[in-house]
């Protein structure tokens, strides 16, 4: 029933909202579309929206999920958030050598503790 409908949103749990919207907004460059009720929108690619919001008590920042941006210039898009003052939890980690590049992954925590990740196949320098 599902699998051809396009997903539109993903929802973060804050617990300080204009904290948040300094971070994905400022540090990460997210287009802030509007604030409402104790949520902020942020436009990402292809109509997807992020949601932040104090007025989720359910969700919770968790070790069990994790949002993923496309990256595949990885390792200067980390070092540009690196200059902007985020901490990545470890270096990038290659996955798999593909025929086009390699599929790479790092790891990096919003201020909530939600767990964000960049990810892209990085073409081989030649």
């Amino acid at each position: 029933m599902l699998k051809d409908r396009a997903l539109v949103q993903v929802a973060l749990p804050t617990m300080d909202l204009p904290r948040a919207v300094a971070f994905y907004r400022d540090l990460l460059g997210l287009p802030l579309l509007f604030e409402v009720s104790g949520m902020a929108f942020f436009q990402l690619h292809n109509g997807v929206r992020l949601m932040v919001g104090t007025n989720a008590p359910d969700l919770k920042p968790s070790e069990s999920h994790a949002i993923y941006f496309d990256a595949p210039d990885l390792p200067m898009l980390a070092e540009q958030l690196v200059k902007r003052g985020i901490t990545f939890r470890g270096p990038a980690q290659v996955l798999q050598k593909t025929a086009t590049g390699n599929l790479m992954l790092q790891f990096f925590r919003d201020p909530d503790g939600n767990l964000l990740g960049l990810m892209g196949v990085v073409p081989e320098k030649t």
